[in-house]
C-alpha cells in the first residue's frame, strides 16, 4: 500500500476514534457551560455507542451498490455537520442529535476505510495494514484525548470541534486525491458470500468479550487507582501507559497474525491477557509491577484487533464491509456493556477485583476462540 494512502487513512481513523471517548475529557466543561450534571453529560458517550452499533450495519447495507470513493467523501461531509451541530449545542438534546450524527457518518467511514486496505494490500501483509490503520483509534486515546481536553480547559469545549471539523476538511481533500478507484462491493455480480458464518461470528464475539473484559476495568481507572493509594498525576501516567500498550498491541498483532494465523494468534494473546489480569489485583502495592502489567495488558488486548479483522477478511468471498460493520457495532456494545457491568460490580462489590470480572468475560472469548474453524477447513455453510 502506498505510504501517502496509508497515513491518511491512519489519520481518519484517529481523527475518528477521538470522538468515541471525546466526552469523557471534555465532561466537566461542558456540564459547567451547560449546567448539566455529570452523569447526563457522561451518557454523549452512550449515545454514541448505540448510534454508532444500530445504524452502521444498516447504512453499511444501504450504500454498498454504490462507489466507494463518493460514499467515504459524502460521510466525511456529514462527521462534520455532526460535529458543527455539537460545538452549537444549548442543551442535551442537542448535543445528542450532534451525537449521532457523527456516529453514523463515522460508522460508514471506518467501515469503509478497512474494506479499501483489505482490497488495495498484498494478501501476505494485511494483518500489518489493517493494524497500521488501525493504530489510529489507540493512538487518538494516548495523544487525542488528552490534546483535546487541554485545548478545550484552554480556549472552550466548542474550539474542540472546529478544530475537529477544520482537520476534516483537509482530510476530505487529501481522500478525494488518494482514494483509489476500486470497487470493494460488487453486488451486481453477486460474488459477495459468507464462507463460514459461523466463524464471523464468533469472531465478532470474541471482539465483544474483549471490550467488556477492557472496560470494566478500563472505564473505572481512576477510583481503582486512588482506592489504592495512587495520586491523580499517577492516574494519569497509568492512562499513558496504558495507551502506549495499546499502540504497541495494535502495531504487533498485525505481524504475528501475518505469521501465525488469526486463529492461533487471538488464542495466544487471549490467553496472556487473562493472566495479566488474574495478577493485577496482587500488584496495587507495588507500582512500577502494576505499571509494567497494565501496559502488557493492552497489549495483548489490543493486539486481538488486528487478527480479528484478519479473520474476518479470510472468512469472506468479496468485500469485507459488512463484517467489518457487525465488528464494529460489537466494539462499540462491548464498551457499553463493560461500563455498565463494571458499575454494577463496584456498586456491590469491591472494586479492587474488577480484573477478575473483566477475566471471567475474557475467558468466555478464550472458549470460543477455540471453537473456530482453521482457515484451511472453512467451507461455504
Amino acid at each position: 500500500m502506498n505510504k501517502k494512502i496509508l497515513l491518511t487513512f491512519t489519520s481518519s481513523i484517529f481523527l475518528l476514534g477521538i470522538m468515541e471517548l471525546i466526552v469523557s475529557g471534555l465532561l466537566e466543561p461542558i456540564s459547567t457551560d451547560l449546567k448539566m450534571t455529570y452523569s447526563l453529560t457522561g451518557q454523549l458517550i452512550t449515545v454514541y455507542a448505540v448510534s454508532f452499533a444500530l445504524f452502521g450495519p444498516f447504512l453499511i447495507k444501504v450504500t454498498q451498490k454504490l462507489p466507494d470513493k463518493p460514499v467515504m467523501l459524502i460521510s466525511m461531509i456529514v462527521f462534520i455537520i455532526g460535529n458543527v451541530v455539537f460545538a452549537m449545542a444549548n442543551g442535551f438534546i442537542e448535543l445528542s442529535i450532534g451525537r449521532v450524527i457523527t456516529a453514523m457518518a463515522a460508522a460508514v467511514i471506518i467501515v469503509k476505510i478497512l474494506d479499501i486496505t483489505v482490497v488495495i494490500s498484498e494478501p501476505h501483509k494485511r494483518g500489518r495494514m489493517l493494524a497500521l490503520v488501525y493504530l489510529g483509534f489507540s493512538a487518538a486515546n494516548v495523544f487525542g484525548i488528552p490534546i483535546s481536553t487541554f485545548v478545550g480547559t484552554i480556549f472552550g469545549w466548542r474550539t474542540v470541534f472546529y478544530i475537529i471539523s477544520a482537520i476534516a476538511i483537509i482530510l476530505i481533500i487529501l481522500l478525494s486525491r488518494m482514494i483509489p478507484d476500486v470497487k470493494t462491493d460488487i453486488v451486481e455480480e453477486n460474488t459477495d458470500k459468507i464462507k463460514s458464518m459461523r466463524n464471523v461470528m464468533i469472531y465478532i464475539s470474541i471482539t465483544m468479550t474483549v471490550l467488556v473484559g477492557n472496560f470494566v476495568v478500563i472505564g473505572y481507572i481512576s477510583p481503582l487507582l486512588t482506592s489504592n493509594g495512587y495520586s491523580i498525576k499517577e492516574v494519569s501516567l497509568a492512562l499513558l501507559i496504558a495507551g502506549l500498550g495499546g499502540m504497541t498491541g495494535t502495531y504487533f498483532g498485525g505481524s504475528i497474525a501475518d505469521k501465525i494465523g488469526a486463529r492461533t494468534s487471538i488464542m495466544i494473546m487471549l490467553t496472556l491477557f487473562l493472566i495479566t489480569m488474574i495478577i493485577m489485583p496482587f500488584l496495587y502495592p507495588f507500582k512500577i509491577l502494576f505499571y509494567i502489567t497494565l501496559y502488557l495488558w493492552n497489549v495483548f488486548e489490543w493486539s486481538t484487533g488486528p487478527a480479528i479483522q484478519m479473520g474476518l477478511v479470510n472468512n469472506v468471498q468479496g468485500s469485507a464491509s459488512n463484517v467489518f460493520s457487525w465488528n464494529m457495532s460489537s466494539l462499540n456494545l462491548g464498551i457499553g456493556l463493560g461500563a455498565v457491568f463494571g458499575g454494577l460490580f463496584i456498586t456491590y462489590f469491591n472494586i479492587d477485583y474488577t480484573p477478575w470480572l473483566g477475566g471471567v468475560v475474557v475467558f468466555i472469548g478464550i472458549i470460543l476462540a477455540t471453537m473456530l474453524k482453521e482457515e484451511s477447513m472453512v467451507k461455504y455453510d
